[in-house]
C-alpha cells in the first residue's frame, strides 16, 4: 500500500510569500531584539504600564479589541511576537496580491517592511506595537481579499473598517497598496483604458465603503459610550477643511514625499545624504523597469491606457502619505511609505519576464540521413514514437543582459537600504534607553533632594512644578539627532509636569500623587513661589504649608482640553 506523504499547508504556499514573510520575521528580529529584551518608557508609554486601550475618544474604537493578544500589560517578548507575526502575514499577503515572482525580490520586500524607521517607531510605544501591527495586516489583508474575489469588497469593507478603527494612519496603507494594484494592473499587456477604469473604480468603491463603515461604527460607539472625540492633531475635524487648506495639505503631500526620499535631513532627520543616494539609485531602476514595461507592453500606442497609467503614476505620492491629510505625520504614521519601496522592487521584478522566444526553424536533415535511409534500422532497434509538438521542450527564453544588471542594482540598493534602516532602529534604541537612563538618574536624585528637606515626613503632598529640567541636564551627542522626533527630548522621558507624576508612580514606586489642576495652578501664581530659585538651586525644594514644593520651571503650564478627557476616557 502507497504511504501518504503529510502536505502541511506551508507546502502549498508559493515560494516568493514563504520568503516574504520568513525574511519578514527574522528580520524584523534581529532588528528590534533590543526593544523586545528591554522596556523603555517613552511618550505615552510613561503611564502605560497598564492600559486597557480604550481609545475611542480618539476615533481608535477597535483598538480595544486589537489588543487582547497580549493583554493589556507592557510585556515586550510578547508584544513582539505578535507584532511581528502579523507583520510576516501583512508581507506575504503583499508580495502576493502584486504577485512578485522572484523569491530574492520577495525577501527584500519582507524584510523592508518589518526593519523600516516607523516600525522602530512604534515599538517605542510598545504597549500599542501588536495592535498596531495587527492593523497593517488587516489593511493589507482588505485589500487581498478585493484582489482576490470578485466580490471580495464586502468582506473587505468591515476589515478595512476595523483596520482604521485600530489607527487611522493605515487608512494610507490600503489606500496605497490598492491604487499600486491598480497601477500594475494598467501596466499588464492587453488591458483596455476600461478595464483599467473599471478596476480602480472596485478599488475606490472598496475603501469608501469600509471608511464609511468605519465611521458608522464610530459614531455607534461615541452615542452608546456618550463621548466626543478628543480635539487633538484635527481629529475631531478630518474631513471638515476648507478648499484651501485641502489643496495646501495636497501639495505638503508630494513635497514631503520628495523631502522624505530624497533630502537629506529634512522631512525625516534619518534621511542621510547616503540613504537619499540609495533611494535615488532604487528610484533611477524602477524607472527604468516603468518605461520598459509601458512599452513591452504596448502602452505607448493606447492613448487611454497611457494617459490613465501616466494619472495613476500621480496619485500614487499622495496616496503614500495620505496621512498628511489627516494632520501631522509623525513618523509613526509613515508606515505606508515603505511600500515605495515595495513597489519599486516588484516593477523591476516584473521588467526582468522575458518575452516569448519565436518558434525556431525546423532543423535540417544531415546529409547522412536521407530519406532512404529513414526507415532503416539497425538489430535490436525499435522505431521511436514521434513527440507531440506541444510537449516538445520549448527553448529557454533569453533575458537581455541589462534587466540582470538592473535587477542587482535595485537589489543593491535595497540592502542598503535595509542595512541603514537597521542602523536607524538600534539608534532610536539607544537614544530611548539614554533617555530613560539620563531620566531615572534625576527622579532618583529628586527624591532624595525631597526626603532631605528639613522637616519632610513620609506621606506630605509634594508639588512638582514644570517638567524635566532640560536647559540643566542635557546630552550633546550629535549623533542623536538623526532620531531625535523619536522622542520629545533626547535627554528625558518626562519632558511635561503630568510625565513626571507618570514616572514616578508606574516607573520608580513613588508614591506622589498628582495634587490637581487647582493645586499646580494656586501654587505656580502665588509670589512666593515667583521667588523661588529654579532646580537644582538651594531653596527650590522648600516645604510651605505642609506641602512641599518643588520648582522645576517658572511656570506651570496647565493641561489642555484634549489631555484631561483623555485622562477621563472610557
Amino acid at each position: 500500500m502507497e504511504k501518504r506523504t503529510a502536505a502541511f499547508w506551508w507546502n502549498r504556499l508559493p515560494g516568493p510569500v514563504l520568503a516574504a514573510a520568513l525574511s519578514c520575521f527574522f528580520a524584523g528580529f534581529f532588528a528590534h531584539v533590543f526593544a523586545f529584551t528591554n522596556i523603555i518608557p517613552n511618550a505615552d508609554g510613561i503611564s502605560r504600564v497598564f492600559d486597557q486601550q480604550q481609545m475611542t475618544v480618539s476615533g481608535r474604537w477597535f483598538l480595544h479589541y486589537a489588543s487582547v493578544w497580549h493583554g493589556y500589560i507592557q510585556s515586550p517578548a510578547v508584544i513582539g511576537f505578535f507584532a511581528l507575526l502579523f507583520l510576516a502575514v501583512a508581507a506575504g499577503l503583499t508580495v502576493s496580491v502584486l504577485r512578485v515572482r522572484s523569491p530574492v525580490v520577495a525577501c527584500l520586500c519582507g524584510a523592508l517592511m518589518s526593519v523600516f524607521p516607523s516600525v522602530a517607531y512604534t515599538f517605542l510605544y510598545m504597549f500599542t506595537a501588536s495592535a498596531y501591527c495587527f492593523g497593517i495586516l488587516l489593511a493589507v489583508l482588505s485589500v487581498w481579499l478585493v484582489s482576490r474575489y470578485k466580490y471580495g469588497f464586502l468582506f473587505a469593507a468591515p476589515v478595512l473598517a476595523c483596520a482604521v478603527g485600530t489607527y487611522q494612519a493605515y487608512l494610507a496603507v490600503a489606500a496605497a497598496l490598492s491604487l499600486i494594484c491598480v497601477f500594475l494592473y494598467a501596466l499588464e499587456g492587453g488591458r483596455s483604458a476600461g478595464e483599467i477604469f473599471r478596476c480602480g473604480l472596485k478599488y475606490l468603491a472598496f475603501l469608501l465603503l469600509g471608511l464609511g463603515l468605519y465611521a458608522l461604527i464610530l459614531w455607534a460607539f461615541l452615542q452608546v459610550k456618550d463621548l466626543t472625540l478628543l480635539d487633538y492633531k484635527g481629529i475631531s475635524s478630518v474631513g471638515g477643511q476648507d478648499l484651501g487648506g485641502l489643496l495646501y495639505a495636497i501639495g505638503s503631500a508630494y513635497w514631503n514625499f520628495l523631502r522624505y526620499f530624497f533630502v537629506p535631513r529634512s522631512f525625516a532627520n534619518y534621511t542621510t545624504p547616503a540613504a537619499a543616494a540609495a533611494n535615488g539609485v532604487l528610484a533611477l531602476t524602477a524607472l527604468w523597469a516603468f518605461i520598459r514595461l509601458i512599452r513591452r507592453r504596448g502602452c505607448l500606442r493606447r492613448a487611454g491606457v497611457f494617459l490613465l497609467t501616466l494619472g495613476i503614476c500621480f496619485l500614487l505620492p499622495l496616496a503614500l502619505n495620505l496621512t498628511v491629510l489627516m494632520g501631522e505625520a509623525m513618523p509613526i504614521m509613515r508606515y505606508a511609505l515603505v511600500l515605495t519601496y515595495v513597489l519599486a522592487l516588484t516593477l523591476v521584478d516584473r521588467a526582468r519576464e522575458p518575452l516569448e522566444a519565436p518558434n525556431p526553424e525546423p532543423a535540417p536533415v544531415p546529409p547522412e540521413e536521407s530519406e532512404g535511409d529513414a526507415g532503416m534500422l539497425l538489430d535490436g532497434e525499435e522505431e521511436a514514437e514521434p513527440v507531440p509538438e506541444e510537449e516538445q521542450p520549448k527553448p529557454e527564453p533569453k533575458r537581455p543582459v541589462l534587466t540582470r544588471w538592473m535587477l542587482g542594482v535595485a537589489c543593491c540598493a535595497a540592502g542598503l537600504l535595509l542595512i541603514h534602516s537597521f542602523q536607524i532602529d538600534n539608534l532610536a534604541y539607544t537614544v530611548s534607553a539614554q533617555a530613560h537612563r539620563s531620566t531615572e538618574s534625576f527622579a532618583t536624585r529628586l527624591v532624595e533632594r525631597v526626603e532631605s528637606t528639613p522637616g519632610y515626613r513620609n506621606g506630605m503632598e509634594v508639588v512638582i512644578i514644570g517638567g524635566f529640567p532640560t536647559g540643566t541636564y542635557y546630552n550633546d551627542i550629535e549623533v542623536f539627532s538623526l532620531v531625535d522626533d523619536y522622542s520629545d527630548h533626547s535627554s528625558s522621558v518626562i519632558p511635561m509636569n503630568k510625565h513626571v507624576y507618570y514616572y514616578l508612580n508606574d516607573w520608580m514606586n513613588v508614591p506622589w500623587r498628582d495634587p490637581g489642576e487647582k493645586v499646580l495652578k494656586a501654587v505656580s501664581d502665588s509670589a512666593f513661589f515667583q521667588a523661588m530659585p529654579l532646580y537644582p538651586d538651594d531653596g527650590s525644594v522648600v516645604i510651605v504649608d505642609g506641602k512641599v514644593i518643588v520648582k522645576l520651571s517658572e511656570k506651570y503650564k496647565p493641561k489642555q482640553a484634549y489631555e484631561i478627557a483623555y485622562e477621563n476616557r472610557r
